[in-house]
């Protein structure tokens, strides 16, 4: 993803949290993770993608970043995802496939949780 489309991007996340009432605050730059909100006691971890494909690969030192981070703040780690013409997709670690140790996998054509974040 360009950075102007990142940046944009997370801009949108952030508001959209916003909006649904946590309280957010977004990493400059390109830092890992992108976002971490908060709204009564639930915090996530948040890193966004963007793409045009249905399948989408990940490096696994990038996810285990996420994953840790999270834990550091007891948060619940995901992935949102805009995927081109197809809306957001919030993907779960548990939605993520192990390739070839060195790269996680998620067809976001299979999943059926298009935006949900309460």
């Amino acid at each position: 993803m360009s950075y102007k489309k990142g940046y944009k991007f997370e801009w949108e996340v952030k508001k959209f949290l916003e909006k649904k009432g946590y309280y957010v605050i977004r990493s400059a730059g390109s830092k890992k993770p992108d976002i971490i909100a908060g709204k009564e006691g639930n915090i996530i971890v948040v890193e966004c993608k963007y793409t045009a494909k249905s399948k989408l690969y990940l490096l696994k030192d990038e996810v285990n970043n996420l994953i840790y981070v999270a834990s550091m703040f007891r948060a619940k780690p995901i992935y949102l995802i805009k995927k081109k013409n197809s809306g957001l997709f919030v993907v779960e670690i548990h939605h993520l496939k192990e390739l070839d140790g060195h790269y996680f996998f998620v067809d976001l054509d299979k999943l059926k949780n298009k935006l949900k974040i309460e």
